[in-house]
């Protein structure tokens, strides 16, 4: 029986070596330095998309309340002497651990003490009558206390804006706008 040269040989070929493992470990460090801006992008358009869809939905609802009022009800009539009526609010979030917190919901102003507020509301109604649109735009409002016989359009504008600061990590917040007409 003569020696085994094959063994020897193969043995010393087997597995990488440090400079392989090395440079393939550089190889994975610069793609991966590639790919994380991606992700750190994908994370905040995720978020501004889930804050757009949060003030949308809380715009449209507030807009929808309006539009089902009478045109003379008092939620949509404008102190004397004033063009427009303003309503302000802020969405509190409450305490973030608990879901359907009685802090939780809209609330009059900024409230202090509700938790964390994610979105003030500006409502804003203002009236004309049809000689303010004679253009086909809506020149000068009406103002509060003028006969309801000349008082045919209302126009509701809700603003909705994030709370959240321009130094967030995540962007700054969005502002949404939403605007109806509502005739007399």
């Amino acid at each position: 029986m003569g020696p085994k040269r094959g063994v020897n040989a193969s043995s010393s070929m087997a597995g990488f070596s440090v400079v392989e493992s090395l440079i393939a470990s550089l190889i994975l460090l610069v793609i991966a330095l590639g790919v994380i801006p991606l992700f750190a992008r994908a994370l905040r358009d995720n978020t501004t998309g889930a804050d757009a869809t949060q003030a949308s939905n809380h715009g449209r609802a507030s807009l929808e309340e309006y539009k089902q009022l009478p045109f003379n009800n008092q939620a949509l009539a404008l102190p004397a002497g004033s063009t427009t009526l303003v309503r302000d609010e802020s969405w509190a979030q409450g305490t973030r651990d608990v879901s359907g917190d009685a802090d939780e919901g809209w609330w009059p102003g900024a409230p202090t003490g509700r938790g964390f507020l994610l979105w003030s509301r500006t409502t804003t109604v203002r009236q004309y009558g049809m000689n303010d649109i004679d253009d086909g735009r809506l020149n000068t409002p009406l103002v509060g206390g003028t006969q309801p016989a000349f008082v045919h359009l209302k126009e509701v504008e809700v603003r909705l804006e994030s709370e959240r600061p321009l130094t967030s990590p995540l962007g700054p917040g969005r502002q949404v706008v939403f605007r109806v007409l509502k005739p007399f």
